[in-house]
């Protein structure tokens, strides 16, 4: 075999393999999003920057392998990549990562949520008795100012 077609050969493979490392990128963004749910702004603000990074990691693989030359197997092979590791790994470990981090956030937080509840119920109570004091005082308060 030609010393040009195993480096093309060998570009292919990083290609592919870049593509794997891209997914497995979203992929700990989606586990993030599973563990820490938030707004649609801060989605879009990680998808951007997402996109950003990705957009970086194929320049930096066609600047660094390829001498900068845009080739659509190239391309190909990192949408094969991505494919891949979509269709074998990616479900099956942002399911069960996130359900571990989840079960694992639970127990390291129950104690907090414990405290939290009492808190909350102290709170309420309290409220509830300064009320209602609050709305004789403010009554006394009318009567005064316009008898």
């Amino acid at each position: 075999m030609s010393s040009g077609i195993s480096r093309e050969l060998q570009f292919f493979g990083l290609a592919v393999l870049r593509g794997v490392f891209i997914l497995v990128l979203y992929d700990l963004l989606r586990i993030f999003r599973r563990v820490l749910p938030h707004g649609v702004w801060a989605i879009a603000l990680e998808d951007v920057l997402y996109w950003i990074a990705t957009a970086l990691l194929i320049f930096q693989l066609l600047y660094r392998e390829n001498d900068g030359a845009v080739r659509g197997y190239a391309l190909l092979a990192v949408a094969s990549g991505m494919v891949l590791y979509h269709q074998t790994f990616s479900n099956f470990l942002v399911a069960h990562i996130a359900g571990i981090l989840n079960w694992c956030l639970g127990i390291l937080l129950k104690p907090f949520l414990i405290l939290y509840r009492k808190i909350v119920q102290g709170l309420r109570i309290a409220t509830r008795f300064y009320k209602k004091k609050l709305k004789k005082q403010i009554k006394e308060l009318i009567i005064f100012l316009f008898s």
